[in-house]
């Protein structure tokens, strides 16, 4: 195991802040959606009311971008503690976070050392689950651009991810054991070129398989 696949392993141990509010986690990812200001105020109050240095940074955090301030270098100092690896590449910063909560997910094709890396968190964090804006990025045609842009909640793109094809989204826990059970039932392996083995492999790595 490289020093980078013990970081990773390592980063998964971390426990989210926002763990805390798992039973208003649809409230609070509409407040994020809906930029209610007030409504996220107030949770960054429950958060900041913690004896956890780390915890209390994350409401910090989402205060003093509510305020239209980056906060890059409080970020930077706790964002492992969240659970956001600080990945090669700058393939996740500050600027991708708004109002405290990850607005944007850059995904990259393999000219990024980390692109699987990242992919896999996107897929499998909560702090993912606030994402509405998903981006493809590419070097294969010269510059760095963006080919591909898929906006809505984030169980909606990846869903579109997977009517493209990529079925790694599946590891999500936002998918129910129903929805995995009824998608591989009625999954078509010759019509759509991906054996159902490999697909049962993706699936039986989600909690709820």
């Amino acid at each position: 195991m490289t020093d980078r696949s013990k970081y990773f392993e390592y980063i998964k141990l971390a426990k989210s802040p926002l763990l805390q509010f798992a039973g208003d986690m649809e409230q609070l990812v509409k407040a994020a959606r809906d930029n209610s200001i007030r409504d996220l105020l107030y949770f960054a109050n429950q958060l900041e009311t913690s004896d956890s240095a780390s915890v209390k940074a994350r409401g910090t955090f989402i205060r003093l971008q509510c305020k239209g301030l980056e906060a890059e270098d409080l970020f930077e100092e706790y964002r492992e503690s969240w659970g956001v690896p600080k990945f090669q590449e700058d393939l996740l910063t500050v600027s991708d976070f708004k109002n405290g909560f990850l607005l944007t997910f850059r995904d990259h094709t393999t000219s990024w050392g980390e692109d699987r890396e990242a992919r896999h968190w996107f897929y499998s964090n909560l702090e993912a689950q606030f994402v509405n804006r998903y981006e493809f990025w590419s070097v294969d045609h010269g510059p760095e651009e963006i080919v591909f842009v898929e906006s809505g909640g984030y169980k909606e793109i990846l869903w579109s991810l997977i009517r493209q094809g990529e079925y790694g989204p599946f590891i999500s826990q936002v998918f129910t054991k129903e929805e995995l059970h009824s998608f591989l039932k009625h999954f078509d392996e010759d019509e759509l070129g991906f054996e159902k083995k490999e697909l049962i492999e993706i699936m039986e790595q989600n909690v709820n398989w």
